[in-house]
């Protein structure tokens, strides 16, 4: 898997050493020439806990800094991905989460906006929620529809896996029956998941799944979009599905699609990807693009530079957007790091505007990142 799927690399990762950079530009308001602020905070899966950078550590240049808060719950185990429900509660896809005193057990963890408002005096917090599956075996990102209901990619499992809004309300320790489970011949490492403005749901194959004979299968080189018409409707009792994509998004064949990560939609409805194996890029699709089976050529593809000795993309997972289009990134890889590219986005091989790295920021292979309240 590219990366984070693969236990055994995520573990060996998390005991990686730091590199240590020296101190960047400090900061103040970040602003663009419009003078509208980002008004979110930068929530990322990372090592064994969650941290979050607010927009006032992101004004530009090499940034070796700790983050603003750390979530570092005795629950998580090697969260991969981030995501918020409209309440604001954050939800960890982690399959080595601590459950009841069991390590590596595959698990929703929820901890409340409440909580998440407290990290600066509290960096142990309880979650408020743990949802273990029998269904579950690498449960990695996932995205909430407009219903609340929760649908989520197990890697390993080559399955989405959807848990009704009714099902996430439970608090504690919760053994629970998925609403749906979604398989599809089209699935290959299902990782980044996301609607589009109309409902359809897009699924990145990253690859790499685990098989008999400790054997993987090839890198993923699709995305796949599955139809609202054909997708079920969580609540109606226990179904398996084998659904077929409406649209099929292959690798052009010069590395457009290779070992996609995480999948997001910028305001104009283009799809961005993040290519987790070489050539690590950012690349948008767009929206005229994405309405037939093809192999397009992405409009913009954001290439990696060396900065300060580092790559500025390097198994590249996370990609996010902010209320202002800028973009984030996660490199799973050897210093970590996190580059920042403010809009509008370019084309080429571009220097991040900020670029988060180095001993003091305790990255150790940064999975998946999401945008979520601005806790100052």
């Amino acid at each position: 898997m590219f990366f984070s799927g693969n236990t055994m690399s995520r573990r060996h990762r998390t005991g990686a050493a730091l590199l240590a950079i020296s101190a960047g530009v400090l900061l103040a308001a970040c602003k663009h020439s419009s003078n509208t602020t980002v008004t979110k905070g930068l929530w990322i899966a990372n090592g064994t806990d969650v941290l979050e950078y607010i927009p006032s550590q992101m004004t530009g240049g090499v940034v070796n800094m700790a983050p603003h808060l750390v979530n570092m719950s005795g629950t998580l185990g090697a969260p991969q991905g981030v995501t918020f429900d409209s309440a604001g509660n954050l939800w960890v896809m982690d399959p080595q989460a601590t459950v009841n005193g069991k390590a590596d057990t595959p698990a929703l963890v929820k901890f409340s906006a409440a909580q998440l408002a407290a990290l600066g005096t509290t960096n142990n917090p309880d979650p408020v929620a743990v949802i273990t599956s029998t269904s579950f075996a690498f449960p990695q990102q996932s995205v909430f529809d407009a219903a609340g209901n929760q649908w989520v990619t197990d890697h390993n499992n080559n399955s989405v896996l959807v848990f009704t809004a009714a099902q996430l309300a439970a608090t504690g320790t919760n053994a629970t029956v998925p609403a749906v489970v979604i398989t599809s011949a089209a699935f290959n490492g299902p990782l980044g998941i996301v609607f589009d403005s109309m409902g359809n749901l897009w699924v990145a194959n990253n690859g790499e799944v685990p098989g008999n004979n400790n054997t993987t299968s090839p890198i993923g080189t699709t995305i796949v979009e599955f139809a609202k018409a054909n997708l079920p409707t969580p609540g109606n009792g226990m179904v398996t599905p084998e659904l077929t994509p409406s649209i099929t998004l292959s690798d052009n064949g010069a590395g457009s699609i290779q070992g996609p990560w995480e999948l997001q939609f910028d305001s104009a409805g283009n799809l961005w990807s993040s290519n987790a194996a070489t050539p690590f890029t950012l690349v948008e699709f767009a929206k005229a693009n994405l309405m037939a089976t093809a192999a397009p050529t992405p409009m913009t593809t954001i290439s990696p530079v060396t900065d300060m000795g580092n790559p500025s993309l390097d198994n590249t997972n996370g990609l996010c957007f902010d209320n202002l289009g800028d973009v984030a990134a996660t490199n799973a890889a050897n210093a970590f790091g996190i580059p920042f590219y403010k809009a509008p986005l370019k084309t080429g091989a571009i220097t991040p505007s900020t670029f988060i790295i180095g001993a003091a920021t305790t990255l150790n292979a940064p999975a998946g990142c999401n945008w979520g309240p601005l806790v100052k």
